[in-house]
């Protein structure tokens, strides 16, 4: 993989029916038979915790090849406080170009950018296999369930 060769950049509404393809696409019989991501991602759009500052798409030889998202959430302490963090996912990359090194940038350069926005922690449900090289750790360790 070569960086050049990408542009990662902020979705437009009009790249957001290829998006949904390439997220049906990517997780298409993974979990479950079918999938309902691309479908989540649809209606997250919609939801006034959506952050569109960081909804981005990476683009190859200008075709969409991978995206990512965020939501607004809070932890609920023990005590009641509340703890403002951001949820992220559906994140993907096309079926051609998985394990070649494009998620882990797209995923390294939205964390860059939720960090400058202010956000200090981000949960995921996903492999730590993939994401603990990004600095995810498991939620047990910080004592939250």
């Amino acid at each position: 993989m070569n960086k050049d060769d990408i542009l990662i950049r902020l979705e437009k509404e009009e790249d957001r029916r290829q998006v949904e393809e390439l997220i049906r696409d990517s997780f298409w019989n993974v979990y479950k038979p079918g999938c309902d991501e691309h479908y989540l991602m649809h209606v997250m759009r919609d939801d006034p915790d959506f952050v569109s500052e960081l909804d981005f798409v990476m683009e190859k030889d200008g075709r969409i090849i991978g995206q990512n998202v965020f939501a607004r959430t809070t932890i609920e302490t023990d005590d009641g406080r509340h703890v403002p963090v951001l949820t992220m996912g559906p994140i993907c990359i096309a079926e051609d170009l998985k394990r070649k090194g494009y998620g882990r940038v797209l995923l390294d350069h939205c964390l860059e950018k939720a960090s400058r926005l202010g956000y200090g922690a981000v949960l995921i449900e996903g492999n730590i296999a993939f994401y603990g090289g990004s600095g995810f750790r498991y939620s047990r360790e910080y004592g939250i369930r």
